[in-house]
């Protein structure tokens, strides 16, 4: 009967391990947050009519599945994370990565440096305090030592959620802006608008970092570590923050479109993300995977970019 057997079929237990292997890759490496880091970029760039930056795109790829890799190389073996479970397994990999990851962004940061650095020598104080800030914020976000302590932004709980969705915001926001101007000359005057995506994305990020917390409230609170979670339970983190929060988002966006007259079509699709977040909030009242949280929860920020992108075509 084997021999009978189509050679796909013989081969899919094998094919099944490799597609479970890439899987697992792809979002516990925090690839996939580096595709959503890219699809945000692009975001931007169709919203506000910017020229395309595949450099941009690129570091802000390598960037961001550098910065959420960073601590599981530095976690103890003992952890039941899946993520650093995953990690450990690949460590020498991992960190060969997180090297070449990290010399390619020095020399992208320089070759960008010295190609611009007219336009760079006529950046004005706030402007050098835009590029900077963002980076500064996720060493923070990590910990830096402070008169013989080290300050971090992930213990701080009510903080944690709103320095993640800052960072993010700066880098698929705030510098695809920049780097037009830097690289093309291609002027973004300071406008309500672009204030109103930065807002946007930084409160949408947040949302879903309050929301990813949830999966770890019973080791957080073991460790002792503060979230909004731990801080006021589950319900009323999902009821009482969570909801309200994405409420608010929607009003303030409707706000902002009848103003602006845009069409029905427009509107719908921006608001599809927002209501797929609400029903990702009344769906955290179950448990859930830890890929449940990787795909669907942080999921919505692909999906939010990609609608975005579509809903400006109207």
């Amino acid at each position: 009967m084997l021999e009978l057997m189509p050679p796909t079929l013989l081969a899919s237990p094998g094919s099944a391990a490799v597609g479970r292997s890439a899987i697992e890759a792809f979002f516990y490496g925090h690839l996939f947050y580096g595709v959503c880091a890219v699809a945000q970029v692009f975001e931007t760039t169709a919203q506000l009519g910017l020229p395309l930056n595949g450099w941009l795109a690129a570091g802000a790829f390598t960037g961001t599945a550098l910065f959420y890799s960073y601590p599981y190389t530095r976690r103890g073996a003992d952890s039941a994370d899946p993520r650093v479970v995953w990690h450990l397994r690949h460590l020498d990999l991992v960190r060969r990565l997180q090297r070449w990851a990290l010399l390619g962004l020095i020399a992208l940061s320089g070759w960008m440096a010295v190609r611009h650095r007219a336009a760079l020598q006529a950046m004005t104080p706030l402007e050098w305090v835009v590029l900077l800030a963002f980076p500064c914020a996720g060493g923070l976000y990590y910990g830096v030592p402070v008169a013989s302590r080290v300050m971090t932004l992930r213990r701080r709980g009510w903080l944690k959620p709103f320095a993640i969705g800052f960072v993010w915001a700066g880098v698929v926001v705030a510098y695809p802006i920049m780097f037009a101007r830097l690289q093309y000359g291609h002027p973004t005057p300071l406008s309500f608008f672009p204030c109103l995506l930065f807002v946007k994305t930084l409160m949408f990020v947040a949302v879903l970092a309050i929301l990813f917390d949830i999966k770890d409230r019973d080791t957080d609170q073991r460790v002792g570590l503060s979230t909004i979670v731990t801080l006021v339970g589950l319900e009323r983190t999902l009821f009482q923050v969570s909801f309200p929060l994405t409420v608010l988002g929607i009003v303030t966006f409707l706000s902002f479109a009848t103003m602006q007259q845009f069409t029905t079509a427009r509107v719908l699709l921006v608001l599809v993300p927002f209501v797929l977040l609400l029903a990702v909030i009344v769906s955290l009242t179950r448990h859930r995977t830890i890929l449940y949280y990787l795909t669907v929860v942080d999921g919505l920020m692909l999906a939010k970019a990609l609608f975005d992108i579509l809903a400006f075509r109207y």
